[in-house]
């Protein structure tokens, strides 16, 4: 299992356009292939309303890197980027890490 998982960082009300964002986004990353597309929030610990984590889950690195082709060349890529962009400086994604189970 490959879990990639990009950390959002911004105001509480650039948070919550994230969260509308990826419901919006979650039928669309499925028909890429994702599973288990959540946005997860903290309860306790660092970052507290100013950060979220929307992960994805992959059977395989192969089936990730499909789901990346996909994005990149999608319109729908063009429009993430160019919201992003109008929301900074109260929006950042700050990062994506992609996650391998090392003990599974």
């Amino acid at each position: 299992m490959i879990t990639a998982v990009t950390r959002w960082e911004g105001s509480p009300g650039a948070i919550h356009a994230v969260e509308e964002g990826s419901r919006a986004a979650r039928p669309q990353h499925e028909a890429w292939g994702a599973q288990n597309p959540r946005l997860l929030r903290p309860a306790v610990g660092s970052g507290g309303l100013e950060v979220a984590f929307y992960t994805l889950d992959f059977p395989s690195m192969a089936a990730w890197g499909a789901f990346q082709d996909q994005m990149m060349a999608s319109d729908w890529f063009v429009q993430l980027q160019r919201d992003v962009g109008a929301a900074h400086p109260d929006l950042r994604m700050a990062d994506t890490t992609i996650l391998y189970d090392a003990i599974g």
